[in-house]
């Protein structure tokens, strides 16, 4: 097995803000939905979700396992080594009595749990803000509930990103398109449940979530479901895109509210079509040109047409580095490793600028804050390219 230097009980970044961080996961059944991936046309669709938050743990308190053991197949999967991995979150730890309430943010993973997006979900919430992950039912290796039931991926819900790339490339883009649909109606219906979860007057996160100051931002098809749900959703103030094509309406009719794009490089579109099909990257030029067109004419449609749009990208980052598999052990024969192998800037830096940018973004259009980050390259950040691809 090969496993990075940093391979302790806690592999991940410390949170920096001035909030030690708590986590807490609720199961919550959307009784107006039917679950299209369920295989029941009667089951409802149910989603697991997990907060991370401003903390007041007690003086010693247990760090919570990075990945709970009923979620572990989802480390098999990638080819991880998970076991015995700790957070730098307390589970169900008091919220902080620092702010009467916190601004909230969901959080839309892609294809995999957002425990694999801790590290940005930690640094969040100690920076001040309440960080909702909602796991995508059927998208992720394994759902596990709270009453024990495990429920298995549908290569359904993942628009085809596990197999070969083949057919009409209208029909397989209308499927994606569909996939980041749900996944916003997803996040509609964890919405209505935050309403809920902060008017309940006897639970911990009562009044404490500030639903006037609602974001989101999401990983890849996550990121396009961020944006969705905030063009379609009036209680969303802001959204983030974490390198995600644009395969709904967002693409065309743009969004009436901030939105921010943290994109990595995409060099597969700087060849022609035909050697992106000789390298397998698509089945065919027409194929290729269609999602070069989406993806990086939907990125620039965005910027020009969201209501105060920012987009940068990071010099040296993978479509992977957004997650926490670069900081993880894996072993020599991970599906993961050659797209670690080719990142070219460091986690840690990563992980610092991602989270810069974010808390930049978010600072500003949901807490009012000054954020110059956002309108000029700085020295501190030679990596940040300003501008769609």
């Amino acid at each position: 097995m090969a496993t990075p230097a940093n391979a302790s009980s806690d592999p991940l970044p410390t949170p920096t803000g001035p909030h030690p961080v708590g986590r807490a996961s609720f199961d919550w059944v959307d009784s107006a939905r039917f679950d299209i991936y369920a295989g029941n046309p009667e089951a409802r669709r149910e989603l697991v979700v997990f907060v991370w938050y401003p903390a007041s743990p007690p003086p010693v308190a247990e760090l919570a396992p990075y990945l709970p053991l009923p979620w572990a197949p989802t480390a098999d999967f990638l080819g991880l080594t998970v076991a015995g991995l700790r957070s730098h979150a307390v589970p169900d730890a008091a919220v902080s009595a620092d702010s009467a309430a916190y601004p909230v943010l969901l959080l839309s993973p892609s294809g995999f749990t957002p425990l694999l997006l801790s590290a940005i979900a930690e640094e969040l919430a100690s920076q001040g803000f309440i960080v909702v992950g909602v796991n995508h039912t059927y998208e992720a290796t394994v759902t596990a509930f709270a009453d024990g039931r495990v429920v298995p991926m549908n290569p359904a819900a993942l628009g085809g990103a596990l197999g070969p790339q083949a057919g009409s490339h209208a029909e397989v883009f209308r499927h994606r398109a569909s996939v980041c649909e749900y996944k916003a109606a997803d996040l509609a219906s964890v919405a209505n449940e935050l309403e809920n979860l902060n008017a309940d007057p006897a639970g911990r996160f009562a009044g404490r979530l500030d639903l006037t100051r609602f974001g989101a931002l999401g990983h890849s098809f996550g990121g396009n479901a961020a944006l969705e749900w905030c063009r379609t959703d009036q209680r969303c103030r802001a959204a983030a895109n974490l390198d995600g094509a644009l395969w709904t309406d967002v693409d065309t009719m743009g969004l009436d509210r901030p939105a921010l794009q943290v994109l990595a490089e995409h060099g597969e579109f700087a060849r022609t079509g035909e050697d992106a099909v000789k390298a397998g990257a698509a089945p065919d030029v027409a194929w290729y040109e269609a999602e070069k067109e989406i993806t990086i004419g939907g990125w620039r449609n965005l910027q020009e047409r969201a209501q105060i749009g920012y987009t940068v990208q990071i010099s040296g980052a993978s479509h992977v580095s957004f997650m926490d598999v670069p900081f993880l052990p894996m072993t020599d024969a991970s599906v993961v490793k050659p797209a670690i192998d080719a990142i070219k800037i460091q986690p840690e830096r990563m992980w610092r600028i991602t989270c810069d940018v974010l808390l930049a973004f978010f600072a500003r259009h949901l807490n009012g804050a000054a954020a110059p980050l956002l309108d000029k390259a700085a020295d501190d950040y030679p990596e940040l390219i300003f501008g769609p691809p």
